[in-house]
């Protein structure tokens, strides 16, 4: 669906409406300004406007605009400004410590409460990957069963994160990184971490090795193991084709095998 004329200028777009290939086709460029279906609660909006600091750290973060009528939703649309950059291939470590970065940016923040209220396939499956959600996998469930089974406690603290970094960062080589599509959760840092790892080296190519690399202190297996029950238990909510095209046989065996080992 095209933005309407009203939406566009009340969030002060102009120029082309340009589909983007991000955003599941939904979202439009027009000018200097992204604007796409609202696809959050609108508390979530709410809690980025009130909590999201506008300086004092080395990120540059895409946050909801404010339409002329002072609102983040207008007629079911929602707009967002265009950040110099360019997701480039291969820079996962430096993914990483964005990751990181991210979460100190909302250091001090409070648990938010939209969370509780979330109830798409994301946030059932990061419940799932936790414990905080029962649901009855079937055996054919790919890898599913054998994931959950090998979970162990973790114990560390939980802050805000971002839950869907690897396509999601843009480097400029004047700019600092830009962090796009924010996605937040409430976990420890290094299960944000461990969702790169798993899309880098299920979906971008990168080498198994990564899963150990890219966080080498002991206890990360554990955040593998629930890094890939968050994805693979998003495509089974969502009702994907999951044993068409397992694109995560490799990254599970990885993963469960350091696991064992406690790593």
């Amino acid at each position: 669906m095209h933005p309407p004329r009203h939406v566009l200028e009340e969030f002060g777009a102009v120029g082309r409406a340009t589909r983007l290939d991000g955003g599941r086709g939904r979202a439009w460029r027009v000018g200097d300004t992204v604007v796409k279906p609202l696809d959050v609660l609108p508390a979530e909006l709410d809690w980025l406007r009130d909590h999201a600091p506008s300086g004092g750290h080395d990120l540059r973060l895409s946050l909801p605009l404010v339409s002329r009528s002072g609102d983040l939703v207008v007629d079911g649309w929602t707009a967002f400004p265009v950040l110099p950059g360019e997701h480039v291939a291969g820079r996962w470590s430096r993914i990483a410590g964005v990751a990181h970065e991210f979460a100190a940016v909302f250091d001090g923040a409070a648990r938010p409460a939209f969370l509780d209220d979330r109830t798409h396939a994301w946030a059932r499956a990061d419940r799932l990957a936790w414990g905080e959600e029962a649901s009855d996998v079937p055996d054919g469930v790919p890898h599913l069963p054998a994931l959950l089974a090998a979970r162990r406690t973790v114990v560390e603290p939980s802050t805000i994160v971002h839950g869907d970094l690897a396509g999601n960062v843009l480097f400029d080589d004047d700019l600092p990184p830009a962090v796009i599509d924010l996605t937040l959760y409430w976990r420890p840092v290094r299960y944000s971490v461990a969702i790169v790892a798993v899309d880098a080296v299920s979906f971008e190519g990168a080498p198994l090795g990564l899963l150990e690399t890219i966080d080498p202190e002991e206890g990360f297996a554990q955040h593998l193991v629930r890094a890939l029950v968050f994805r693979i238990a998003t495509d089974w909510f969502n009702e994907l084709p999951l044993a068409v095209d397992d694109v995560y046989a490799a990254t599970v065996e990885r993963a469960l095998d350091l696991a064992a080992r406690g790593r």
